[in-house]
């Protein structure tokens, strides 16, 4: 086959084989038993959960890429018996001169793979997190893109607590977050972003070890605060003013905890009721095959009352 084809059906087989970021994730959240955690146990220990969560999560995800590479690299020599009288040898030098480009080409492509997919699966961490405390927030992988934007959020906020509908009626009793595995040359857009929601704070969720002092200042300076483990923070961002500019996962969930309390005495209109049904009644639907995280979400729906 020639080599725009088999790219096509490397493709297809990936889609396949691979799992979905979230799924991949919440396999991981089960199999570490933080399915059976209670809320305080997330808000005391999110900084061990986020790094025991990408361990598994990369460790599962090397596991299904070499299933997948093994049957993808078994496609090129898909029904040619031309091997059948070589020797081991002669048919490895076979297969790698007749196919040294599609095997270049099935390398980029799980290298290109991995680095789009790490993001995606660090945003279900933070969900997930989020999830386990007891705290409630709003997906736009869940909800989507295009109603976060209507909203009035930017395309760069990843998670609204306790929820969109609240964000639109007080911007100062709610939390944003953004969710990158590192900053690169993009996160000068969160600070610009975050002035265009008309919030008074972002925080930005990240496991980035070498973020620069020049960065951090700017990011306080537009009030979006960094947050990241524990241990990242005391090894990398403990000197002179950074120890100020940087949180904790826990610190994170801390402050969206007393946020989403200041709702408490709250009466919302019957329009708000339905709006926050909406969106989480789109996240149920959206977790079908993740029941942890669906009965989640169907709990907060069944919490909803109407005002007297």
């Amino acid at each position: 086959m020639d080599i725009e084809e088999y790219k096509e059906k490397a493709r297809k087989l990936r889609t396949q084989k691979m799992p979905k970021p979230f799924d991949l994730a919440y396999d991981a959240f089960v199999d570490l038993g933080f399915d059976t955690k209670q809320p305080d146990f997330f808000k005391n220990n999110a900084s061990e959960f986020v790094e025991s969560m990408r361990t598994k999560c990369w460790e599962k995800y090397l596991e299904g890429e070499r299933k997948f590479t093994t049957e993808a690299l078994g496609l090129l020599a898909e029904n040619d018996d031309s091997y059948d009288k070589l020797s081991g040898v002669e048919a490895v030098t076979q297969y790698v001169t007749l196919n040294a480009e599609p095997i270049y080409q099935l390398s980029l492509s799980n290298t290109q793979s991995r680095r789009s997919r790490a993001g995606k699966e660090f945003e279900a961490i933070i969900e997930l997190m989020f999830i386990g405390a007891g705290i409630p927030v709003d997906s736009q992988g869940s909800i989507g893109k295009d109603k976060f934007m209507h909203r009035g959020l930017s395309k760069l906020v990843d998670f609204v607590s306790p929820s969109v509908v609240q964000y639109n009626l007080n911007k100062l009793n709610t939390v944003l977050v953004s969710a990158k595995t590192t900053l690169r040359e993009r996160w000068q857009e969160v600070p610009e972003e975050r002035s265009r929601t008309g919030a008074h704070s972002m925080y930005l969720a990240t496991l980035d070890t070498d973020i620069t002092k020049e960065t951090l200042d700017t990011c306080y300076e537009a009030n979006v605060i960094i947050a990241t483990t524990r241990n990242i923070k005391q090894e990398k961002y403990m000197s002179g003013n950074n120890a100020n500019r940087v949180v904790t996962f826990e610190d994170l969930l801390q402050l969206a905890y007393d946020s989403f309390h200041k709702w408490d005495n709250y009466v919302f209109r019957q329009e708000d009721i339905d709006g926050i049904s909406k969106y989480l009644t789109k996240q149920i639907a959206a977790h079908q095959s993740h029941p942890y995280v669906r009965n989640y979400y169907q709990s907060r729906l069944t919490e909803i009352t109407i005002p007297d």
